[in-house]
């Protein structure tokens, strides 16, 4: 099982010293106290080993203690096992330049944050998350992008390459509008689109089938990608020559408003309802959290499949589920071989737990 046994703060948001061991024995550990008293600051921690801002998506400036805005001497430690080794990450926020940056370390060696994908995976959800479910659809296609990142180490690569390319597109555009180096990296940017699209359509469909034979207790979604441009993938060549096409139609465009305006975000995203063949967009608050729960505990499912090693964050467990069902949560999340996190303000919202927790008071 993968676990964190010991966690060593200093100078991050609310904590300035602060050491926790853990107990190795249990793989549910309970964070409980007052609000205010720094739970969901630990659980940010450890999110930053997953994710460039946390998940409050708090800028760096945010993650120094109001008295050491000056002197900046931050890090988070946490030391990891799992069934075959023993490994140390560290992040530490320090001042270059005259500005704030992470750097994040394995052992005492500087390594990127998508190295960190090759050793573990942070998974949460958390209250913050909410607006993803009916903000529109930005948040919910780099959501369920992030989830992929997470499954896929080459989907990543590809947005990378992706970015790039972009990049020195505009910057053609821009400068020298060289009418044959932009036809070759309209191709590669033409090919990065087609790449995405067929991957996001591939985690989905892998996603619903999980939904459907693997969570029957909880919400049934469905998760579908659609395009104006075209009905589906069948035809790769037709599809490229689509792709370059729009890129080269807009060209003058992309040049005037400095962007690119044919991209990986002409995909939409839809969450239905299956039980009640709805959009997720027209259900209530409590329907919709209900839905981002399922689509967590599935991606959750698609990486143990996987045997991908990944640890669980559930901040305000209790937020996304009622007292009633949250013992089919803690039965469910008790099938992953891994450790999971939970906070809340009251000791007893996690009595389903009982002697299988490991309980942390903080004040």
């Amino acid at each position: 099982m993968l676990s964190i046994e010991k966690v060593n703060i200093k100078n991050f948001k609310s904590y300035k010293n602060y050491t926790l061991s853990l107990d190795k024995n249990f793989k549910h550990i309970v964070v409980y106290g007052n609000n205010g008293v720094g739970k969901t600051n630990l659980l940010d921690g450890i999110s930053y080993f997953s994710n460039r801002k946390g998940l409050r998506g708090s800028n760096l400036d945010e993650v120094l203690p109001n008295d050491r805005l000056n002197e900046v001497d931050t890090h988070f430690k946490i030391k990891i096992k799992s069934l075959d080794n023993i490994f140390n990450l560290t992040f530490k926020i320090i001042n270059e330049d005259n500005k704030l940056k992470k750097r994040i370390f394995l052992d005492d060696k500087k390594i990127s944050l998508s190295t960190i994908k090759n050793y573990i995976n942070i998974i949460w959800l958390s209250p913050y998350m909410d607006k993803i479910m009916y903000e529109g659809q930005t948040l919910k296609r780099n959501f369920v992008d992030k989830m992929i990142t997470q499954n896929d180490s080459y989907f990543n690569k590809i947005l990378l390459n992706f970015k790039k390319n972009i990049a020195e597109r505009l910057n053609i555009l821009k400068n020298s509008k060289d009418e044959k180096w932009l036809n070759l990296i309209e191709k590669k940017i033409a090919n990065n689109i087609f790449e995405i699209f067929h991957i996001r359509r591939n985690y989905a469909k892998n996603l619903n089938v999980i939904i459907n034979k693997q969570l029957n207790k909880f919400k049934k979604i469905r998760i579908d990608y659609k395009n104006k441009l075209f009905p589906n993938l069948e035809n790769k060549d037709d599809l490229i020559n689509l792709f370059l096409n729009e890129l080269k139609n807009k060209r003058e465009l992309d040049e005037i408003t400095k962007r690119t305006n044919f991209s990986i975000s002409s995909d939409e995203i839809y969450i239905t309802d299956t039980e009640n063949n709805i959009s997720t967009d027209a259900c209530s608050t409590g329907e919709q959290k209900s839905s981002l729960l399922t689509i967590i505990l599935a991606n959750c499912w698609k990486l143990k499949n996987e045997n991908k090693k990944f640890i669980l964050l559930l901040d305000e467990a209790t937020s996304h589920i009622d007292r009633v069902n949250f013992k089919k949560l803690f039965n469910e999340v008790d099938k992953f071989d891994t450790q999971i996190w939970y906070t809340g303000t009251d000791k007893n919202l996690f009595q389903v737990i009982e002697n299988k927790g490991f309980f942390i008071h903080l004040q």
